[in-house]
């Protein structure tokens, strides 16, 4: 069924349980992680290759999911809101510190660090970011244009959501930045990048890996663009999100006075 022409009462398919209903507003980020710069004051939000756009709210589409959908999208936010702000992974959650301090472990000399994190629950984890990519595949909204997936891999995801299952590691793994000193708030889409990470085999070529990368409240996660590997994911160990109940992370200050985002 087409949506309605009506603004107040558009009904559909929902794309995440392939139900009928009256579609509600679905923020494809968590309102609760993208912030204005100044309280009440309008979004200034980035994709590739465009100019920022001002916006009121965060990114929402309200021609994605019906009520039942956007419940099993607010599950999976309201544990990872909670989550983030208690192992103090988001920006927010610090109060009135600006850096991350003694919570990792910096590389003298370097913006870089290393940060473990302790007894987290690594299907839930998954899930979050899971469900964040199949936001960011399903939706229409030009700003998140460039994550695209194969069908068969948009339908695997979709199930796997819906199963609350968080599926092989291998399948469109995970890995996290923290941003270890606050920098200015900014909130941008997600893009597709070509991220280069050492072999793990000595005297072996750097691999190219096609990733998408989402940034929110000083955390970045690149999801890595395949639903498969020859077990280089597994090799990762804990730099995976939801291999086991410790996560390991980067760290990145400030390079040359700014952040790179």
């Amino acid at each position: 069924m087409a949506p309605s022409n009506n603004e107040n009462s558009r009904t559909g398919t929902c794309k995440l349980t392939l139900k009928e209903g009256n579609f509600v507003k679905a923020h494809l980020i968590p309102k609760a992680l993208t912030t204005p710069v100044q309280k009440g004051m309008p979004f200034f939000q980035w994709k590739s290759g465009a100019t920022p756009k001002r916006r009121w709210s965060s990114w929402y589409d309200q021609n994605l999911v019906t009520r039942n959908g956007e419940d099993i999208l607010t599950e999976f936010d309201t544990w990872a809101i909670t989550e983030l702000r208690k192992q103090k992974l988001v920006w927010s959650s610090w109060g009135k510190k600006k850096s991350l301090g003694p919570l990792h472990s910096a590389a003298s000399g370097t913006p870089w660090g290393i940060r473990k994190i302790e007894n987290i629950d690594p299907a839930k984890l998954r899930l979050f970011f899971l469900s964040l990519l199949w936001r960011a595949a399903s939706t229409n909204l030009p700003e998140f244009a460039e994550v695209q997936l194969p069908q068969e891999d948009l339908e695997t995801l979709r199930l796997l959501l819906l199963a609350r299952q968080p599926g092989p590691i291998s399948f469109y793994p995970t890995t996290i930045t923290q941003l270890s000193t606050i920098g200015i708030i900014q909130n941008h889409a997600p893009i597709a990048q070509t991220k280069e990470i050492p072999s793990l085999e000595p005297g072996e070529p750097t691999i190219e890996m096609p990733i998408f990368r989402f940034y929110f409240d000083g955390l970045i996660a690149h999801v890595h663009n395949h639903p498969s590997d020859d077990g280089y994911t597994a090799a990762l160990g804990n730099l995976i999100v939801g291999a086991s109940e410790q996560l390991v992370l980067t760290t990145q200050g400030k390079i040359q006075g700014h952040h790179t985002y």
